[in-house]
């Protein structure tokens, strides 16, 4: 098919035909184009917005996905199950028309991933939106950042963003620690510590990670069940609170009793109580973690 320009391109094609005039898409779309329930999803009139990856990204991480021996790297595996790739898929769609103008600042957007197997967030998993008048991009699983480089694709009855990167469903806690060597989730969820039934499955679940080098001061050389014990004193069940919620003044309860209170300084820093927020909105299958420094 010879070039075509922006502004000649239909705005009403179906989601099937868009590859036809954005080819470079083609990998990521063919599975939502194929998928039953994704088409179904397309074709009823509730609107859609999705994000799907340029080709040559896809086929890198095909390639490479993120190496790690954990269980849970369900990216590598999801094209040979169609059931699973169904599911994986709805995590890149979310309900509505979602142009670009009506992300600001920070925000987490449901997706259509609802599947209890890979959710435990109330109402679906979500992502993290951020858009501002120089950048606007996704962050989802073990910290994948994906950059759109072109928004606002109208097609027929939804709108497509672009993105550079892959979106990856956030992981279990315990495979995000691992991914991203988070020592102190490795700790929490293992399973000698008898708290991954209930950590790994508790729904909507807010965890403040204290920094690798602050567990070695928490555990010290002696990890006994006692001192893992500690551990507990910085989750929060029941309440998933993303940076967006950890305004000044807040206040979150552990479920060791611990009582938090979330403050913010001048310069933007959030502190919950005397630790400070050094990485925020690591998203996970039940909810989010921040890494604090102490």
């Amino acid at each position: 098919m010879a070039a075509v320009g922006l502004a000649q391109i239909p705005t009403d094609l179906p989601f099937q035909r868009l590859t036809e005039y954005y080819p470079f898409i083609s990998l990521s779309a063919a599975p939502i184009a194929n998928d039953t329930r994704a088409s179904e999803n397309l074709a009823s009139p509730n609107s859609t917005t999705i994000f799907l990856s340029l080709n040559a990204a896809f086929e890198q991480f095909l390639a490479q996905p993120p190496s790690s021996p954990a269980a849970g790297q369900i990216e590598s595996v999801n094209f040979a199950n169609p059931a699973l790739t169904s599911d994986l898929f709805q995590y890149l769609q979310l309900d509505g028309l979602r142009p670009s103008t009506s992300f600001n600042g920070t925000s987490f957007v449901t997706t259509r991933l609802n599947n209890s197997t890979y959710n435990h967030v109330s109402g679906g998993a979500k992502i993290q939106v951020f858009r501002n008048e120089t950048a606007f991009y996704i962050k989802t699983g073990i910290n994948f950042k994906s950059n759109v480089v072109i928004p606002d694709i109208p097609f027929a009855g939804g709108i497509l963003h672009i993105v550079d990167h892959p979106a990856s469903p956030p992981y279990d806690l315990a495979d995000t620690g691992v991914v991203l060597d988070i020592t102190y989730l490795m700790n929490l969820t293992a399973k000698e510590n008898g708290y991954t039934p209930t950590i790994q499955n508790t729904t909507d679940t807010t965890v403040f990670a204290p920094s690798n080098d602050a567990v070695d001061s928490i555990l010290g050389t002696s990890q006994t069940n006692s001192t893992y014990q500690q551990l507990a004193e910085y989750v929060v069940a029941g309440s998933v609170a993303y940076s967006t919620n950890l305004t000044d003044g807040a206040t979150l309860q552990t479920v060791g009793g611990q009582s938090l209170v979330v403050y913010n300084d001048a310069n933007g820093n959030i502190f919950v109580n005397s630790s400070r927020v050094i990485e925020s909105d690591i998203l996970t299958q039940n909810g989010v973690v921040h890494i604090i420094d102490r």
